[in-house]
């Protein structure tokens, strides 16, 4: 019995150690998967081939049927034929209405933030967030230089992301989480030729914020999204 329950928990053991590593192996699929389609070398047209993709990332095909199940459940994969998937043209009707939950939420979030900051409820991890969203206005001026417009969406959707963490209410950024995704797709169209302005503008957000003037973050976020929105050519972007 002793044996029995030693080799139970030996197999546990193994298992445990096993699960993170292959789950950051599908994260890290999919991640790759979405770099590429924001650098359009995946658009609507093509039929995407698990076997190709497994071999082009050099992985098994295991954790590709895993990214590929949660980039469809996300909306940025649809069926191709029978049993293919392809890339989900963005609908403009679907993303505005999003764009509006997320205006509305993010407007709260940095209003908040503001608030935690005048009555000096900030803490050590607050002042950690701070510094790292520092750190990525810090870096954007030579990425801008350098043209790296990927690691600028990256690091745009990473300052939104912390700066709700900094509302210190954590509903804010999960309920937006199950559509960020696809959101996250737009965020590479809405900033094509507009970081500078757009890094800009998140520096003034922060400053807001931390002058703890809650109407002027939540007017500068306004502004923000409504400029990105306005500077989307939907009929480029729709047909990718």
């Amino acid at each position: 019995m002793h044996y029995k329950l030693c080799l139970l928990e030996c197999w546990n053991a193994k298992l445990l150690d096993k699960l993170p590593s292959q789950m950051d192996l599908v994260e890290s699929v999919k991640t790759a998967l979405f770099d590429a389609i924001i650098e359009g070398k995946i658009t609507p047209n093509d039929k995407l081939s698990q076997i190709e993709i497994a071999s082009a990332l050099g992985v098994s095909r295991q954790p590709v049927i895993q990214a590929l199940r949660i980039l469809s459940e996300q909306g940025i994969l649809v069926a191709h034929g029978k049993k293919g998937l392809s890339l989900a043209a963005l609908d403009e009707k679907t993303l505005l209405k999003l764009l509006d939950v997320r205006k509305q939420l993010d407007c709260l979030g940095v209003r908040l933030a503001a608030q935690r900051v005048t009555a000096g409820r900030l803490i050590d991890e607050d002042h950690e967030i701070i510094e790292a969203i520092n750190k990525l206005i810090s870096d954007s001026h030579l990425l801008i230089v350098n043209g790296e417009h990927l690691k600028l969406v990256r690091n745009d959707i990473s300052f939104h992301k912390l700066l709700r963490a900094l509302s210190g209410n954590e509903f804010i950024q999960s309920v937006l989480e199950p559509h960020l995704l696809h959101h996250n797709r737009l965020v590479s169209a809405m900033s094509i030729n507009r970081h500078t302005k757009i890094w800009h503008q998140h520096q003034e957000i922060l400053g807001a914020i931390l002058q703890g003037n809650g109407k002027l973050a939540e007017q500068t976020m306004m502004e923000h999204i409504n400029s990105a929105a306005a500077a989307i050519d939907w009929k480029r972007d729709t047909n990718g």
